[in-house]
C-alpha cells in the first residue's frame, strides 16, 4: 500500500496519466519515487506511462525492478515481457514469459503474449498451443482469437483461419482487424477452390466470337520426334528421383517424427513443453514431405500436359474484324 505521506503524489501522477498528459504523469511517478523508492504503484504507473510514450527501455527497466520489489507476482513478467516484445526480442519475451506462467499458470494474458514472441520466432504450432490456452483461460479475449487466426493463416490452414476470426467478431462485433482477417481468410479459401477446379474460369462470349480459329494436324520431324522421346525421359527421371525422395523421407522422418510424438504423449513424465516440441518437429517434416509431394504432382502435370498438347491439334488464333 502506499505510503500516506506520499498518496498526493501518487494521486496526481495516476491523475496526469488518466489525462493522458504522459510526459508529466513521467515526472510526478519519479518524484514519487524519489520520496519512496519501494513505491510498486510509483513504479508501475511509471512502467506504465513510459511505455504509452513509446520510452521502451525506461518501460522495460522499471518493469524489471518490479520483478525485483514483488518477485512472485506474475503480472510483472507478464508486463515486461509484453515490451521485449514490442522491441523485437522475442526470444527474451518468450523467457520472460515462462516465468510469468511459473508463477500463475491461469494467466491469460501471459500465454497470449507468448504467443507473440512465438509467432514472431517462426514456431507456429507452440503459438497456436499458447494462444489456445489463452481463450480457455479467457473465453472472451477478442485478440486471442483474432491472433490465432493470423497463425493459422499464416501456415495454410485457412478454414482453422475463418473460425477464429469469426470468433474473434462474435467477442467483438466491432474488431476492424478480425474483419480484415476473415476477408483476407475466406478469400484464400476462394483462390485455392477455384485453382483446383478446371472448369472455374469464364470465357468471355464476345472475345470468343472476336477470334478465327484455324486447325491444322502437327506433323513432326524425326528430330523433334527424339527431341520430344528425350524431354519425355527427362521428366520421368525427375518423377522417379522425387518419388523416391518423397518415400523415404516419409519413412525416416515423418514416421519417426510422429513415434516420437507418440511417445511423449504416453510418458506421464513428460512436460507438457516436450510435447509442443515433439509437435512441432512433427508438423516441420510433414510440411518438408507435402512440399516433395507437390513437386512430383507438379511433374506429373507437366508430363500430362505435354502429352495434351502432343496429341492436340494445333490452333492459331487470329483477332477477326
Amino acid at each position: 500500500m502506499p505510503s500516506t505521506t506520499h498518496d498526493p503524489l501518487l494521486q496526481r501522477a495516476r491523475a496526469l496519466t488518466r489525462e493522458r498528459n504522459y510526459s508529466d504523469a513521467i515526472l510526478a511517478f519519479q518524484e514519487l519515487l524519489e520520496a519512496d523508492p519501494d513505491s510498486v504503484e510509483g513504479c508501475e504507473g511509471l512502467a506504465m506511462a513510459c511505455f504509452i510514450s513509446g520510452k521502451f527501455a525506461a518501460a522495460l527497466d522499471n518493469f524489471e525492478r518490479l520483478t525485483m520489489l514483488q518477485p512472485t507476482e506474475a503480472r510483472h513478467y507478464v508486463n515486461w515481457g509484453a515490451v521485449l516484445n514490442r522491441m523485437g526480442k522475442h526470444k527474451d519475451a518468450a523467457d520472460i514469459l515462462r516465468k510469468a506462467i511459473q508463477r500463475n499458470r491461469k494467466s491469460a494474458d501471459a500465454y497470449y503474449n507468448l504467443g507473440i514472441a512465438q509467432r514472431h520466432l517462426k514456431q507456429p504450432s507452440m503459438a497456436v498451443s499458447a494462444y489456445k490456452e489463452a481463450i480457455r483461460i479467457d473465453p472472451e479475449m477478442a485478440e486471442a482469437y483474432q491472433n490465432l487466426g493470423n497463425v493459422y493463416l499464416e501456415i495454410g490452414s485457412h478454414q482453422l483461419a475463418v473460425s477464429s476470426f469469426q470468433k474473434a467478431l462474435e467477442v467483438r462485433p466491432d474488431f476492424e482487424k478480425a474483419r480484415v482477417g476473415l476477408n483476407r481468410a475466406e478469400d484464400a479459401i476462394e483462390k485455392a477452390r477455384a485453382s483446383r477446379n478446371p472448369f472455374g474460369r469464364l470465357i468471355d462470349s464476345q472475345t470468343q466470337k472476336s477470334a478465327v480459329q484455324v486447325t491444322f494436324e502437327r506433323e513432326l520431324t524425326d528430330s523433334e520426334r527424339h527431341e520430344d522421346r528425350q524431354h519425355v525421359w527427362t521428366i520421368a527421371q525427375e518423377i522417379k528421383t522425387l518419388s523416391e525422395a518423397c518415400a523415404v523421407h516419409l519413412h525416416e522422418q515423418v514416421e519417426r517424427r510422429l513415434h516420437s510424438m507418440t511417445r511423449v504423449a504416453a510418458e506421464s513424465t513428460e512436460s507438457p513443453m516436450a510435447l509442443v516440441l515433439a509437435a512441432e518437429e512433427f508438423r516441420n517434416a510433414l510440411q518438408q514431405w507435402v512440399v516433395l509431394r507437390q513437386q512430383v504432382r507438379s511433374k506429373l502435370l507437366q508430363l500430362r500436359g505435354h502429352e495434351e498438347l502432343m496429341n492436340t491439334p494445333e490452333v492459331r488464333r487470329d483477332a477477326g474484324n
